[in-house]
């Protein structure tokens, strides 16, 4: 059995995808390169309510933030960075939990709201909709008046102007 590997079209490959993506070689690390990150932010319109459960679930799974993460490398590195750790201990500390309060009084708000908005009967809808009807109805023929007004107004204008120049 015998793999034969094309490193050409391999890199070919790469080559195209990084065309593709616009990567550049000014781009130095790791964080300069632009990336989708698995959850965003949903601020554009349209946004699906499946998406905005998938946000509130790992929301509920990662509000708790780490103080400290493990520290690789070489042992003298991290007998150092471990010792500056226990140095800024202080400081640290409380800013991560205040942090953590925040992210687990956030959350439970909007799982509350997410089960208020299930368990609220949609009996209302059409209500809202016949009233959000009655509104546009309104709107369009306020705006027919403004724009009758509008032309009556450069009419008197028009005419106010004529009478001056007479």
């Amino acid at each position: 059995m015998e793999n034969k590997i094309n490193i050409e079209d391999i890199m070919a490959q790469i080559k195209r995808e990084i065309k593709e993506k616009g990567l550049t070689s000014d781009m130095l690390s790791f964080e300069d390169v632009p990336y989708k990150k698995p959850v965003q932010a949903a601020a554009e319109t349209g946004t699906s309510l499946s998406a905005a459960n998938e946000a509130l679930d790992y929301m509920n799974a990662h509000h708790y933030v780490q103080p400290y993460k493990p520290i690789p490398g070489n042992p003298v590195k991290v007998f150092f960075k471990k010792v500056i750790r226990k140095l800024v201990k202080f400081y640290v500390e409380p800013v991560v939990f205040e942090q953590n309060s925040f992210n687990a009084a956030t959350v439970n708000v909007l799982n509350v709201m997410k089960n208020n908005a299930e368990s609220r009967p949609d009996d209302n809808t059409g209500e809202l909709l016949s009233r959000l009807e009655t509104l546009e109805l309104a709107q369009k023929e306020l705006r027919s008046r403004i724009d009758s007004l509008e032309r009556e107004n450069s009419a008197l204008r028009e005419a106010l102007g004529k009478q001056e120049t007479e």
